[in-house]
């Protein structure tokens, strides 16, 4: 039998940039009050630093410096550039999300590195660019605040969490992302000419809101992204 879904129970926990140039991207974020975790340091892979938020969100800052045209972060920095490359939300009853979101005709993808038998798998919405939509089992144990995540999470800003994302898609990816809020239960809202949407539980909540398609999109059905002013933070 599938877990029942809650309003509250998924909430977005990372974002990822991927760059051309990991030195500038991560003095930029200096440059805005951020304090930097350095992340993975794999030679000829990926490089990337960390941000902690007060909630135990993150933002991941990436490179990569393979030559191989096979390898996905080569390819998505040839085609699009810096951007904004993933969302992870966090779910508490992703087998019920995973049930309804397939029961409602949105494309799916399980993830290579998990199955469904396995309480931690993960899935991804399937045939959209460039940004990737991962959904993921809540893992209590990475909330556990420690004295070196509450001196990295305090920034010089004072941000503490993801306040709006805003959602730039093509028609169809637009249908599914609003079959997917009514599925999970958030708050639908309106102002002026825009419908938005409340994710996440009361105290740690987020906003989503369709925004104009970028012109680097046009003609492209299959377009969905995050540009990188449409990120704001609650303070």
């Amino acid at each position: 039998m599938g877990q029942n879904l809650s309003p509250a129970g998924i909430r977005p926990i990372r974002l990822t940039y991927l760059t051309g140039n990991l030195d500038s991207e991560t003095r930029s974020f200096v440059k805005k009050g951020f304090r930097i975790k350095e992340g993975k340091r794999e030679p000829g892979g990926v490089f990337s630093n960390i941000i902690l938020l007060q909630d135990g969100s993150q933002i991941i800052l990436e490179t990569t410096i393979s030559s191989d045209l096979n390898n996905w972060r080569f390819q998505a920095l040839k085609k699009y550039k810096n951007s904004i490359s993933g969302i992870v939300f966090e779910v508490e009853s992703i087998d019920s999300l995973y049930n309804m979101m397939k029961r409602n005709n949105i494309p799916l993808q399980l993830l290579a590195t998990s199955g469904k038998s396995n309480k931690s798998y993960r899935f991804a919405l399937d045939s959209c660019a460039p940004l990737d939509v991962v959904f993921l089992s809540k893992d209590t144990s990475i909330h556990v605040h420690s004295p070196e995540f509450d001196s990295l999470s305090h920034h010089r800003n004072n941000v503490s969490r993801f306040d709006w994302m805003l959602l730039s898609v093509s028609p169809e990816i637009e249908s599914w992302l609003r079959r997917f809020f009514e599925i999970i239960g958030a708050r639908k809202m309106h102002e002026g000419c825009c419908d938005f949407w409340r994710v996440g539980p009361p105290d740690d909540f987020c906003f989503f809101r369709f925004d104009p398609m970028p012109p680097k999109a046009k003609g492209k059905k299959d377009w969905l992204s995050i540009e990188p002013d449409g990120v704001y933070f609650a303070y």
